[in-house]
C-alpha cells in the first residue's frame, strides 16, 4: 500500500470494519458533541438550575416586599350599648435602593448560573471527545491488529510448510505461532479499550446504543493571541464575576438597613356608638440592627472573590500557553512519522515476505523487519490520538469548545 493510502487508513473509522458493527446509531464526532449539549444529564442539571436562579429574580423584583396587614377587634360591652369593633389595613414599604439591591443580587446569581451552565457544558464536551477518539483510535488499532494478525497467520502457514519441507526447524515454526498468538492478545486488548472507551461515551450520552465513526483529523496551530482572547471569556472566569456583582449588590443591600423602613395605614372604629376613622404611619429605628452581617460578609467575600479572579486570570493564561506548546510539539512528532517512517513501510513488509517465501531471509529477520514496521504503524497511531486529544485540551482550554 502507498503512503498516502497508509495514512489513510489511520484515520478510517471502525464502522468499516465487517462483522462488528451492529445495529446502532453511529455518529461523527460533531453529532457526538451536539447530543452532549442536549442530553447530557450534568448540562441538563445545570440549565435547571439557571431556572432555579431566575426564580429568586421573580422574589425579589416585587414592588412590596411584604403583604398588607389586615386586622379587627370586635367586642359587647355589658351596658348594653352596640357592639364596638374596629378594621384596620396597613402596608409596610422599603427605603429606596433597597429592591434594586435585591434585583441586582438575583441577576448577578443568573450570571453565575450561566456561567457554571457553560463552564459544565465546557467540561462535558471536553470528555465526550476524549472518549470519542479514544474509541476512535481503539477501532484503528484493531483494524491494524486484524491485518497484522492475517499477515502473522500466513508467514506461520510459510513456516509451517517450510518446515514440512525440511527448510525450518520447529523452532521457527514455533517462533511464528507465538507471534500470531501475540497479535491476537494485543487484539483484544484493544478490544477491552474500545469497550471501555464506548461504555464511557454512553455514560455521558444516555439514550440508544452508540458507536463512532470518522477520522481522527489534524489541524494547524492556532494564533496564541487568538487563543488568550478566547480564554478570557472563560465560564469559570464569568462566574466569579458574576459572584462579585452578587456580593457588592449584598453590601449594598446591608447599607440600605442602615435607613428606616415605614409604612401607612388606616382604621375605622366604632366605640360606644360613635364612629372615627383613623390614618398612621409607623417608622422603624435602625438603632441595632443595620444590615451590619450582610455588609461585613458581602465585603470579606467581595474581596476574595476578586483575589481568585485575578489568580484564575493568570492561571489560565499559563494553562492556555502550555497546552499550545503541548499541542505543536504532538503535531510536530505525527508530522515527523508521516515524513520519515511511515514513506516505505508497506513495500518493505512485501519484500521482507517474498525474500523470507523464498528462502533468501530466515524467520527471525522477517519477525524483526515485521515487528519494526508495526510498531512504527503503532507509534504513528498513537501519536495522531495524543495530537488530536491535545487539540481537544487545548480548545476546551481556551473556551473553543462549548
Amino acid at each position: 500500500m502507498h503512503f498516502v493510502r497508509m495514512a489513510s487508513a489511520l484515520c478510517t473509522a471502525f464502522s468499516l470494519l465487517p462483522g462488528v458493527v451492529s445495529a446502532q446509531t453511529l455518529l461523527t464526532l460533531p453529532e457526538a458533541l451536539a447530543r452532549a449539549r442536549e442530553q447530557a444529564p450534568r448540562i441538563i442539571s445545570a440549565r435547571l438550575a439557571v431556572a432555579e436562579a431566575r426564580g429568586r429574580l421573580a422574589g425579589a423584583s416585587l414592588r412590596f416586599r411584604q403583604n398588607p396587614e389586615l386586622q379587627g377587634a370586635v367586642g359587647n360591652r355589658p351596658s348594653g350599648q352596640p357592639t364596638d369593633f374596629e378594621i384596620g389595613l396597613a402596608q409596610t414599604l422599603e427605603p429606596g435602593g433597597r429592591r434594586a439591591a435585591r434585583v441586582e443580587a438575583a441577576s448577578a446569581a443568573i450570571g453565575q448560573g450561566a456561567a457554571d451552565l457553560d463552564e459544565v457544558t465546557r467540561l462535558v464536551l471536553r470528555e465526550t471527545a476524549s472518549a470519542f477518539l479514544r474509541a476512535l483510535h481503539a477501532s484503528e488499532r484493531i483494524r491494524l491488529l486484524t491485518a497484522t494478525e492475517q499477515l502473522a497467520a500466513a508467514v506461520h502457514q510459510i513456516a509451517d510448510r517450510r518446515f514440512r519441507a525440511g527448510d525450518l526447524a520447529v523452532l521457527d515454526v514455533n517462533i511464528a505461532r507465538s507471534a500470531v498468538a501475540r497479535v491476537r492478545a494485543d487484539g483484544l486488548a484493544a478490544t477491552a479499550v474500545r469497550a471501555a472507551a464506548l461504555t464511557e461515551l454512553r455514560q455521558l450520552l444516555p439514550g440508544d446504543e452508540i458507536d463512532v465513526r470518522g477520522d481522527l483529523l489534524l489541524s494547524e496551530v492556532p494564533d496564541t493571541g487568538a487563543l488568550l482572547q478566547s480564554a478570557s471569556q472563560r465560564p469559570e472566569l464569568r462566574a466569579l464575576e458574576a459572584a462579585i456583582r452578587e456580593a457588592d449588590a449584598e453590601v449594598q443591600l446591608g447599607r440600605t438597613f442602615g435607613s428606616p423602613d415605614y409604612g401607612f395605614g388606616i382604621r375605622y372604629e366604632r366605640e360606644e356608638g360613635h364612629r372615627t376613622l383613623f390614618g398612621g404611619m409607623t417608622l422603624t429605628l435602625p438603632v441595632f440592627s443595620k444590615g451590619q452581617e450582610l455588609r461585613a460578609v458581602g465585603s470579606a467575600r467581595a474581596a476574595r472573590l476578586r483575589a481568585e479572579l485575578d489568580a484564575a486570570r493568570r492561571r489560565i493564561q499559563t494553562e492556555v500557553r502550555a497546552t499550545l506548546g503541548v499541542y505543536g510539539k504532538r503535531l510536530e512528532a505525527v508530522r515527523l512519522l508521516e515524513r520519515e517512517a511511515l514513506p516505505g513501510s508497506d513495500e518493505n513488509e512485501t519484500l521482507a515476505e517474498r525474500s523470507f517465501e523464498v528462502g533468501q531471509i530466515g524467520l527471525p529477520d522477517l519477525l524483526l523487519i515485521r515487528r519494526e514496521i508495526m510498531d512504527t504503524r503503532f507509534q504513528y497511531l498513537d501519536a495522531l490520538l495524543e495530537a488530536v486529544l491535545a487539540r481537544v485540551e487545548l480548545d476546551a482550554s481556551a473556551a473553543i469548545l462549548r
